[in-house]
C-alpha cells in the first residue's frame, strides 16, 4: 500500500503561525485523523472523544512549564484546521491515552497483545561500521496513517530548520535538523505506564528537532518528565546516543552509547531493564519486536560494507510476514489490530539526505531527498 494522500508541507515564522500554517494546508488529513482516533480511544483505552480531551487536558500543565511554544503551536494547528485546540492536543497525546486505558487493563489483569492497536511499531538503527554513517527506521501503525502521513519541513524564527515524517495534526515524530541531528524512536511500554500527565512523548519528539547538538538533545530527553516510557535514537557528530526511558526525570533513563565502528538496532521492548524496577510490557503487547530486532542484526551482521542498498533491503524483508520488519496488514485480524508499514527511512547524517519510502519499502519507490540547501539556508541554531 502506498501513500495516496501524502503531502509535503513547508512552513515558517514561530510557533504559532507554523502551526496555523500546518493546520491549513493539512487540514484534510487532520480531520481524517481525528475521526480514526474517536474510534482508536473507544476501541482500545474505552474512551468517549470528550473524555479524551479531558484526559489531554490534564497534561496543559507540564506542556506549559515545558515551554518552547508548544502549546501555542498546538494552537496555531487547531485554528489553521478549523477544530479546537482540544481536538488538536488530543491527537498529539495519541500514546498516552492509550496507555491510560491500558494501565487500567494491567491493574485488572487483562492486558494482552490486543489491548494496543496495531501490530508492530518501528525498528530503529545506527550504523556506524562504514565509510559514512547510516541510520533510519520503519514506522508501523495502523493502516489509515497511509491517508495521514505528512513531510513536514519547518523553518522556525528561531533555532534549527528541521524536517518531520509525521501523521496529520502531530507536532512531530522522526526526522533530521540543520544542527545535523537525526531523530529516530520506538515506543516501549512498561508497568510504569500509566498515562499519568507529563511531559508528552510526540512533544518531546519535536522539542528534540530543535535542539542544536546531540548534548542538547541528551539533555532534554533525561531532564524532562516524561508522561511515557520510550526508545530515543540521537545520531549526529559521527556517533549515536541511544536511550530507553521510563516515565520519570534522568533516574528513568539508560543511556547506550553508539561509537564509529558500531551497529545498534532497537525495536519495541527494553535491553537494559530491571525486572525489579519495573516489567516490560513491550514483548507482550508487541509480540514480534524481539525478532524483528534480532532479524534486523542478522542481516546487518551479514551485509558487508554498510549501504543504503543494504539496509533497504533489510528494511523491506518478509522474514516472519506479515508481522515482519517489513509490516503488512493481516486480514485475519479485526481492522485496528492490523499493522502496517507507514513510512521507511534511511538517512545519511552528513551529507542531509533522506531516502525516504512513504509506505511499503518492499514495493515503494525509496527516493532520495537532499536536504543540504535547504539546511544551509538556516541561521546557526542559538
Amino acid at each position: 500500500m502506498s501513500a495516496p494522500h501524502t503531502a509535503t508541507v513547508r512552513v515558517q515564522g514561530g510557533p504559532a503561525a507554523r502551526g496555523r500554517q500546518y493546520g491549513a494546508r493539512t487540514r484534510e488529513q487532520i480531520q481524517t485523523s481525528l475521526e480514526q482516533y474517536e474510534r482508536v480511544y473507544a476501541t482500545f483505552a474505552g474512551l468517549s472523544w470528550a473524555a479524551a480531551t479531558e484526559v489531554a487536558g490534564t497534561f496543559v500543565p507540564a506542556i506549559d512549564a515545558f515551554g518552547g511554544g508548544l502549546l501555542a503551536e498546538i494552537q496555531g494547528v487547531a485554528e489553521g484546521a478549523g477544530v479546537a485546540f482540544e481536538d488538536i492536543l488530543a491527537l498529539n497525546l495519541r500514546t498516552e491515552i492509550l496507555f491510560s486505558g491500558k494501565a487500567r487493563k494491567l491493574a485488572a489483569g487483562g492486558a494482552a497483545p490486543g489491548d494496543l492497536p496495531g501490530r508492530g511499531e518501528c525498528t530503529s538503527f545506527c550504523d556506524l561500521r562504514g565509510s559514512r554513517p547510516l541510520a533510519g527506521q520503519n514506522w508501523d501503525w495502523i493502516p489509515f496513517a497511509h491517508r495521514t502521513v505528512v513531510v513536514l519541513e519547518s523553518v522556525p524564527d528561531d533555532g534549527p530548520r528541521w524536517v518531520s515524517v509525521v501523521e496529520a495534526g502531530l507536532l512531530a515524530k522522526f526526522g533530521v535538523n540543520s544542527a545535523g541531528l537525526t531523530i529516530l524512536t520506538n515506543a516501549l511500554v512498561t508497568s510504569q505506564d500509566r498515562g499519568e500527565p507529563g511531559m508528552p512523548y510526540h512533544l518531546l519528539l519535536r522539542a528534540l528537532l530543535g535542539a542544536g547538538s546531540v548534548a542538547a538533545a541528551e539533555e532534554i530527553v533525561r531532564t524532562a518528565h516524561r508522561a511515557s516510557s520510550a526508545n530515543y535514537l540521537i545520531v549526529g557528530e559521527g556517533r549515536g546516543v541511544d536511550l530507553e526511558t521510563r516515565p520519570g526525570g534522568p533516574d528513568t533513563a539508560r543511556r547506550q552509547p553508539v561509537e564509529r565502528g558500531g551497529l545498534l538496532v532497537h525495536a519495541n521492548h527494553f535491553d537494559g531493564l530491571d525486572p525489579a524496577v519495573a516489567r516490560d510490557h513491550g514483548p507482550r503487547l508487541m509480540p514480534d519486536s524481539e525478532f524483528r530486532q534480532r532479524r534486523a542484526l542478522e542481516l546487518a551482521d551479514a551485509m558487508g560494507e554498510p549501504s543504503v542498498d543494504g539496509w533497504h533491503r533489510i528494511l523491506g524483508d518478509h522474514a516472519g510476514y506479515p508481522d515482519a520488519l517489513c509490516c503488512h496488514p493481516n486480514p485475519r485480524d479485526a481492522e485496528l489490530d492490523r499493522g502496517s508499514t507507514v513510512a521507511s527511512v534511511i538517512v545519511e547524517p552528513e551529507s542531509a539526505v533522506l531516502h525516504l519510502s512513504l509506505g511499503h519499502p518492499c514495493t515503494t519507490p525509496r527516493l532520495a531527498h537532499s536536504y543540504r540547501e535547504f539546511f544551509d539556508a538556516a541561521a546557526p541554531p542559538r
